[in-house]
């Protein structure tokens, strides 16, 4: 559902947050969430996050619970605070920075706030801060919650099955599925502490000072204690295997967990993404995502 200034301001109305129409702006870049900034009367800048769809907002329970777990721990970046929290609004004081970049649906790709062919290296040197500290919280803290935690062993496992009822549901490409069983089945790929994630870190959700040093991450809904190697799949994609290990060695400096096949993991967990195409196109039921997923999965041609 997209809702107009008008709903938006109705909205925010009841929850006593009083916005100042001139000062909307809204996104709808994300598939979950409208997302609109708007100024209160005080000039105090939010964020407002709007669903979609029903299926959202059960959802974002694990993720209120999450935010409140990093905000009480992290000290060098920040994460939202939500202050309002219902089953129609979500608002928190907009975070510093702008994202690094956005999604342009017209051109089917990122529009950057940095230069994406010469990355400033404190963009990877602060980002590789940033998952040092986020996986460095304690696991036990989130398993008092609910909030999915893994071992090294469950995590790899829950690939396992993932793929495998993708295999079920969709059918996998035959040289797409021997190579996720070479990765699956080589135990020194694999590593052997798991830690809490980000789970969905790519430039829209990634905020950056005006010096390109990441400041930041919104929208946590695919938070949970699992594979740190989730959070360096997009700095992959983006930025490839130089940018990766850019991110790579700036982690490790920064006390974050390293095993020697780290990088090859991370670059055969990045080959597995169909597995969340299928997944999402079997939740949303859209025929779109189910064209995307058949094409990523390597069983029709696009």
């Amino acid at each position: 559902m997209t809702r107009n200034t008008k709903h938006v301001i109705e909205i925010t109305k009841k929850h006593n947050l009083i916005l100042k129409e001139d000062t909307m702006q809204f996104n709808e870049s994300g598939l979950d969430f409208q997302v609109v900034f708007a100024q209160d009367e005080s000039g105090t800048e939010w964020t407002l996050r709007l669903p979609r769809r029903k299926d959202v907002m059960p959802r974002t329970k694990v993720e209120k619970q999450a935010l409140d777990l990093v905000n009480q721990y992290v000290e060098h970046f920040q994460a939202p605070n939500w202050i309002i929290y219902t089953d129609e609004l979500i608002a928190y004081r907009k975070l510093d920075g702008v994202p690094a970049g956005t999604i342009d649906h017209n051109i089917g790709n990122y529009v950057w706030e940095i230069d994406i062919n010469n990355v400033p290296e404190s963009f990877h040197k602060s980002l590789g801060r940033v998952l040092a500290e986020l996986h460095s919280i304690s696991s036990d803290k989130a398993a008092e919650l609910d909030i999915v935690v893994h071992t090294p062993e469950e995590a790899r496992a829950s690939m396992k099955k993932r793929m495998e009822a993708v295999r079920a549901k969709f059918g996998v490409g035959e040289i797409l599925w021997n190579r996720w069983q070479a990765w699956i089945n080589e135990d020194e790929m694999w590593p052997k502490k798991t830690g809490l994630i980000h789970g969905d870190v790519h430039a829209g959700h990634t905020m950056i000072d005006i010096d390109a040093n990441v400041t930041g991450l919104i929208d946590w809904t695919e938070a949970k204690v699992t594979d740190i190697s989730n959070d360096f799949v997009f700095n992959y994609k983006a930025f490839g295997e130089e940018g990766l290990e850019a991110l790579i060695f700036a982690y490790k400096e920064a006390g974050g967990y390293y095993w020697p096949k780290m990088k090859e993991h991370i670059i055969e967990l990045g080959a597995a993404y169909p597995v969340s195409i299928a997944e999402f196109a079997l939740v949303s039921g859209v025929k779109e995502y189910e064209q995307m997923a058949k094409e990523a999965l390597g069983l029709i041609s696009s």
